[in-house]
């Protein structure tokens, strides 16, 4: 009995603390409807603690991130409520505790990671009632818009203020960083409609996207324009320049990378007034379009309007006044044009040799007015000296001045000599006739200058005196000082033969009888003189026995 005493005592001091603890304190503010001995079991299980389970059949908005596995409370260390959420503190008690304080809350934890300067942001910052979505839901599960951490999303413009007017449909990470707004450093233009190549690149962004206002609120500040503008002509941001006389597409002659580079072949130069031929294909379009000669009211119906006239004006007097087209074709400045039937029309008409010479052995390259180098066409005189040197070095002057060259030589060739060697006072003659020149005239020096004044005109002064001196005219060599014999006494041009000699009228030997019929070497016979042949005619004995073996007593006996 004692012991069911004791037992009961015992007892009874353990139920009344238990009975005590049945109320511990009030409810939050939020909690008040679940106060009372039969709402108990809405938040716990009998014989154990809070259930999170039982928390979840009233907060919904949990039960479903939860559900999908969102938000901080799908972590598993955050699934038992009571770990974070304590209650019966008192009507005005925070339900949130914060272990270790809410400034070292990891926000990792949620499934959204704070990054750049968000790290620096306080939590009611952005956790504010204007940034919540879907504001019904939430009043209708009765939070408090700014007390709750719920209702935010992921998305930027949940917390901030869309600077593009929805002008993008992708996300504002695509281009920003949270680390600053400007400048977007994610951005690749690659990735517009519109990819910048060429000077593009180096265009400031506000030249193309300019700041606009806000047609439908006025009161709202500029924003920049990025969508809706215009790309496909180049005209929408450049004045045509040619007044679509190409017609709208530019990109068909010219490039980004520099508006006066055109495309190699693209361009149809024939639908300007100056198709281009010939060589003009190949030329850059800057050698010609100069950044200060546009590609309006340019002049070219002159070759001169582009090229310098090479020439220095020296075909300017004739007719065509200079044009080069005389002489030249776009096909290629060399060879010239110019025929050789027009040469015949100038004042030197070409002939013999001269057909065949290349233009330029005449027409060379020159120093002309101002020291300019050019090819020489216009000439002081259209004498054989304007080309050739003097080759007589001013021996036959008088000649030359009479008629020129011309006077001895033609253009067939330059040895053809057509001189009337009568008008120099020697006549040729015989076999003279057919002498080649130089036998006559021969060099003077090494440059092989012909010796045409001054020439001995006696036979002694091309021929050697065969006869060593037998009949030189003393009189006439003691003048001249000189060994001289007068040849024509015996001989013609025709032959060597002494024709004109007759040896009965110019020998003192009168030849008859039986000395007719003696060859003259019986009498004349040949003996070397200083090693030469030499046929004796002076002095020769004319008496008998010098040709007959007899004595002169003998000749006596046989006449007696």
């Amino acid at each position: 009995m004692r012991l069911a005493l004791i037992f009961i005592i015992i007892t009874f001091s353990f139920i009344n603390p238990l009975f005590a603890q049945l109320s511990p304190g009030d409810l939050h503010d939020k909690h008040t409807q679940l106060e009372g001995m039969n709402n108990c079991t809405k938040c716990h299980e009998l014989g154990k603690k809070v259930s999170p389970d039982l928390c979840l059949q009233c907060h919904n908005l949990l039960r479903t991130q939860i559900e999908k596995a969102k938000g901080l409370h799908a972590n598993p260390e955050y699934k038992n409520c009571v770990d974070c959420h304590v209650d019966h503190q008192g009507r005005e008690f925070r339900l949130i505790y914060w272990k270790n304080g809410i400034d070292s809350f990891d926000h990792n934890l949620t499934g959204y990671k704070l990054a750049g300067k968000h790290r620096s942001l306080e939590c009611r910052d952005c956790h504010q009632a204007k940034n919540i979505v879907n504001k019904s839901i939430l009043k209708k599960n009765k939070k408090e818009l700014n007390r709750t951490f719920l209702g935010l999303n992921a998305e930027c413009l949940t917390c901030h203020f869309d600077e593009h007017r929805a002008q993008f449909k992708v996300s504002c990470l695509d281009c920003h960083t949270q680390d600053r707004w400007k400048p977007a450093e994610k951005f690749n233009h690659k990735n517009a409609r519109f990819k910048l190549t060429g000077k593009h690149i180096d265009v400031s962004c506000e030249k193309c996207h300019p700041s606009v206002m806000d047609r439908k609120n006025k009161n709202d500040t500029n924003y920049i324009k990025y969508s809706g503008i215009r790309f496909n002509q180049c005209s929408a941001c450049h004045n045509d320049v040619h007044k679509n006389k190409f017609g709208p597409d530019c990109k068909s002659c010219h490039v980004t990378s520099s508006w006066s580079r055109i495309k190699g072949n693209n361009f149809n130069h024939d639908r300007t007034r100056y198709p281009l031929r010939g060589r003009h294909v190949l030329v850059a379009c800057e050698k010609c379009h100069t950044p200060t000669r546009k590609f309006t009211n340019l002049k070219f119906r002159n070759c001169t309007d582009c090229h310098v006239d090479y020439h220095r004006g020296q075909f300017r007097a004739r007719a065509p006044a200079g044009a080069c087209e005389e002489c030249h074709t776009v096909e290629g400045f060399s060879p010239s044009g110019f025929s050789i039937q027009q040469h015949q029309e100038t004042n030197y008409p070409l002939t013999g040799s001269h057909l065949a010479i290349p233009c330029s052995a005449c027409h060379q390259k020159v120093r002309f007015k101002r020291n300019i180098l050019t090819i020489q066409f216009k000439f002081k005189s259209t004498k054989c000296n304007q080309c050739h040197d003097d080759f007589h070095k001013g021996e036959l002057n008088k000649y030359v001045f009479k008629s020129g060259c011309e006077y001895c030589h033609s253009t067939e060739s330059w040895k053809a000599i057509t001189y009337d060697h009568n008008l120099t006072g020697f006549a040729l003659e015989g076999q003279h006739k057919l002498a080649n020149c130089l036998a006559c005239h021969q060099p003077i020096n090494s440059k092989k200058q012909l010796k045409f004044v001054g020439l001995f005109k006696e036979c002694q002064g091309c021929h050697n005196d065969i006869h060593a001196g037998q009949f030189r005219d003393e009189k006439l060599s003691a003048k001249i000082k000189r060994n001289f014999t007068r040849c024509e006494r015996c001989h013609v041009a025709d032959h060597w033969r002494a024709d004109k000699f007759i040896h009965n009228r110019d020998a003192r030997f009168k030849i008859d009888g039986e000395h007719r019929y003696v060859a003259c070497k019986k009498c004349h016979v040949t003996k070397r003189i200083r090693g030469n042949p030499v046929v004796i005619y002076k002095p020769v004995d004319s008496e008998c026995h010098s040709c007959h073996n007899q004595t002169p007593k003998e000749l006596n006996m046989k006449n007696g």
